[in-house]
């Protein structure tokens, strides 16, 4: 009589699974199990698989017995949706690799292997072709072997590959998948920077339709690849034109990013323009107050003292000098007597510049704090336009201060991808410009350059949308986003 085999639940990121000892050690060398899940054999506790001493050679690569071929492993479990209970008692959803679900022919149907896989069962995992499932009303699978109903495979396959990038962590791999994002569409991507680029022709409107047009393309990317469409365009779609939709709210989206980016910046350089805030007054008082009062002369008073015979001789002195003052002379003297002076204290010119140089000082200090906040928050700017599509959680710092606070060092990663992606397109830029430079005319510029260069900003902004949409797309669990 054989003995019944231990059964082993395990709890991984994809939900809580029951399978005995060999097979949970197929699963850890196929890497479906990692260290760190927790697992529990009867009424024990749990505890991480990398800790259980009859699991460690499985996470060495060594299996003591054959174990059951992947298509059977779980039996019960191939519904990358099915409701499974966690150790919390909640309903969770489970997501199953398709590797999980055959294991040599794992897109091919079980009854005819020339044939590629389009359903799975949900409940005995099986592989089938569009013949083999029995359809009910009309239009629901259902499997032939156990009755239970069918998934789409590709769409399972989908929707596994999107649990996949989404447990993993933010890193290089991203950084080329942005890279290569916008080619993945290259009618749009062709389309969308010749629009761009023509729009940038017509004058002052067009400019600004040009910009509207580029942030919405640029929103519209940071929302679809943080809910995880990866495969979706990143053009709007302007089959069912809205003015609201495709053309108003990308502009108050795009001007919410610059009034909360580099708004302070701004401000302050039309203040110094209009006098709002000047230096010049701190000069003209501290030169001021270190220089003596200057005379104004003999006034009518000591006039009629000169010309009085009788005068008290104080006050005919005292005009007599007022008089004195007036003549070259006297001016030069007292420029010699200013220079001895200065002469005697080096420092003299310096503090009276002093009071002038500590106001520049300090308009220079806040600007660059400014610019300093500008660079570093302008990325969160465009992911708060981006996953929330409200102009007033844009402008408000706050939101995109805590989105950098749940996101960690994930945004900081980006950030630095966002960085050298801008560093690049400057670069290349200006190679652009040299190389173009003899292809200028008169009268009209170099229409090849604002061609080209049109055509790799509109590039590089994509791939700066995808960058923040993946961070986006890797933290939605910390930041209540939604994926599909």
């Amino acid at each position: 009589m054989s003995t019944q085999p231990e059964v082993w639940r395990v709890n991984t990121v994809e939900g809580i699974f029951e399978t005995d000892l060999e097979t949970l050690k197929q699963w850890i060398v196929e890497g479906c199990v990692l260290p760190t899940d927790k697992v529990t054999k009867g009424s024990q506790g749990w505890i991480e698989a990398g800790r259980v001493p009859k699991l460690k050679g499985a996470f060495a690569g060594e299996l003591g017995t054959a174990a059951e071929p992947a298509s059977n492993s779980f039996a019960g479990f191939a519904d990358p949706t099915a409701a499974v209970s966690n150790a919390s008692g909640r309903s969770t959803t489970a997501h199953i690799e398709p590797a999980r679900v055959a294991s040599s022919h794992a897109s091919t149907c079980q009854n005819h292997p020339e044939a590629e896989a389009d359903y799975v069962c949900r409940m005995c995992g099986a592989l089938f072709c569009k013949a083999c499932p029995r359809f009910v009303s009309g239009s629901v699978p259902v499997c032939p072997s156990c009755g239970d109903l069918c998934h789409e495979y590709r769409a399972q396959v989908q929707k596994s590959e999107r649990v996949r990038l989404q447990s993993s962590g933010f890193g290089m791999e991203d950084f080329v998948r942005a890279i290569g994002y916008p080619f993945n569409h290259k009618a749009a991507l062709i389309g969308g920077a010749l629009i761009y680029a023509v729009l940038l022709f017509a004058g002052f409107r067009g400019r600004a339709i040009a910009s509207v047009f580029l942030f919405g393309c640029i929103s519209h990317v940071i929302s679809q690849v943080a809910w995880g469409r990866l495969n979706r365009s990143f053009m709007p779609d302007f089959s069912a034109f809205s003015v609201w939709d495709d053309l108003l709210q990308p502009g108050f989206l795009g001007l919410g990013i610059m009034i909360v980016s580099w708004g302070p910046a701004i401000a302050l350089v039309l203040a110094l323009i209009f006098g709002v805030v000047g230096v010049g007054g701190v000069a003209s008082s501290a030169a001021g107050a270190n220089q003596p009062a200057a005379s104004t002369g003999p006034t009518h008073e000591d006039l009629a003292v000169l010309t009085d015979p009788n005068a008290d001789p104080a006050k005919l002195e005292e005009a007599n000098k007022k008089l004195q003052e007036l003549q070259p002379g006297a001016q030069i003297a007292h420029a010699a007597e200013e220079s001895k002076a200065e002469a005697v204290d080096p420092a003299r010119p310096l503090k009276d510049l002093a009071p002038y140089l500590f106001a520049k000082m300090w308009i220079a200090l806040l600007f660059l704090v400014f610019i300093g906040w500008g660079i570093f928050y302008y990325p969160m700017a465009l992911t708060v336009a981006g996953y929330t599509q409200s102009f007033g959680d844009v402008i408000n710092p706050v939101v995109g201060l805590d989105t950098i606070r749940r996101m960690g060092l994930t945004y900081f990663k980006a950030f630095a991808m966002v960085m050298l992606v801008q560093i690049v397109a400057l670069a290349v830029g200006v190679i652009i410009t040299i190389i173009t430079a003899p292809l200028a005319l008169p009268f009209m510029g170099n229409l090849a350059d604002s061609l080209i260069s049109a055509t790799f900003t509109f590039y590089f902004n994509l791939v700066i949308a995808c960058i923040l949409g993946l961070s986006l797309f890797k933290c939605a669990d910390r930041l209540g986003i939604s994926v599909d």
